[in-house]
């Protein structure tokens, strides 16, 4: 799963590119350096660059800003810069069956979207999740190169960090088939616990691992929803489905990535989640609580080993590499 490439113009890019010019002409040139002579030419140089980056003005800065390509053309947002409450309606059309956002968060924080093209047109209802400030939105047709022909700015008002609750690409827990299951699981003033100890029932009696995708190391992201409807997928799709129904619910639910072992097995990237119960976060790993495989073939048989477990027995098996931005 690498990160999305951005390919853009502004920030610091263009005088990374230069120092690196200078520092590669120097080397070939080192015989007739001396060490002496080598460090005031390079900090003058490198206090011209940054000098000129920070003098740029808006007339020549201007071209950062693009809402159309060859691929797609944003119609809405209209101009660079709208202000929103934690969420931005995104509109436009594409000769594409589906275009892709990226979005960078006032904390460089890198989300990947993909957006559905019905009829040559798109709509999406971008979660603003990283608390209030600036967010830089890219549009291409890959999830991992952006050119920049289509760049923008939004400013989130919503002074909440919301990364843990708020939808994201695949914990779609605003999706329709994501809110109605959820409904169906709660009850009125369902504690906490009450609400996870639903959702884990029925994700683990109801999702079988799907054998034949870890086989072949099928590495596409599916939303929770279309896990939710084929009712099979793998350790991420489990992770993504525990988050959605949790975020739906109204629990913060992290999508954890790391490496797990069971028993004596030999240890394999792996994800699980942590759910704010409480005001306190907890382990679940409802994939190793779903079943078993045997002879190539899954048997439900469902359990609560690795559910709320004592950190410190859940960290005997389970060690956390990263926890995502699902």
């Amino acid at each position: 799963m690498p990160k999305p490439t951005l390919f853009y113009w502004g920030d610091f890019s263009f005088i990374l590119a230069d120092i690196k010019w200078v520092t590669v002409s120097m080397k070939r040139n080192s015989k007739a350096i001396t060490k002496n002579s080598l460090f005031p030419p390079l900090l003058f140089l490198i206090f011209i660059l940054i000098f000129s980056f920070c003098n740029v003005t808006p007339t020549s800065a201007s071209y950062l800003i693009s809402f159309s390509s060859d691929v797609a053309e944003i119609t809405a947002p209209a101009q660079n810069g709208v202000a929103c409450d934690g969420i931005i309606t995104i509109q436009g059309t594409s000769p594409l069956n589906q275009i892709w956002l990226c979005v960078r968060g006032p904390q460089g924080e890198v989300t990947t979207y993909p957006i559905k093209v019905e009829q040559n047109s798109f709509q999406y209802d971008l979660s603003l999740r990283f608390g209030a400030g600036t967010y830089t939105i890219w549009a291409g047709n890959s999830p991992h190169y952006f050119d920049g022909q289509i760049r923008f700015e939004v400013i989130n008002t919503l002074d909440k960090d919301l990364r843990y609750l708020a939808p994201s690409a695949y914990v779609d827990s605003n999706n329709k088939i994501v809110t109605q299951l959820c409904n169906s699981l709660m009850k009125p003033n369902m504690t906490d616990e009450e609400k996870l100890d639903n959702i884990y029932e029925w994700v683990t009696n109801n999702i079988s691992y799907d054998y034949d995708a870890y086989l072949s190391d099928q590495d596409e992201l599916l939303p929770a929803s279309l896990i939710i409807q084929k009712r099979k997928g793998a350790c991420r799709d489990y992770s993504f489905t525990i988050a959605a129904l949790a975020r739906a619910a109204g629990l913060e639910a992290k999508v954890v990535y790391g490496y797990a072992r069971n028993g004596n097995s030999k240890p394999e990237y792996h994800a699980w989640n942590e759910i704010k119960v409480n005001d306190q976060w907890v382990a679940v790993d409802s994939t190793w609580d779903a079943g078993y495989v045997k002879n190539g073939k899954f048997t439900f048989s469902p359990q609560k080993k690795y559910f709320n477990i004592i950190p410190s027995a859940f960290s005997q098996s389970h060690k956390v590499e990263k926890v995502t931005l699902h």
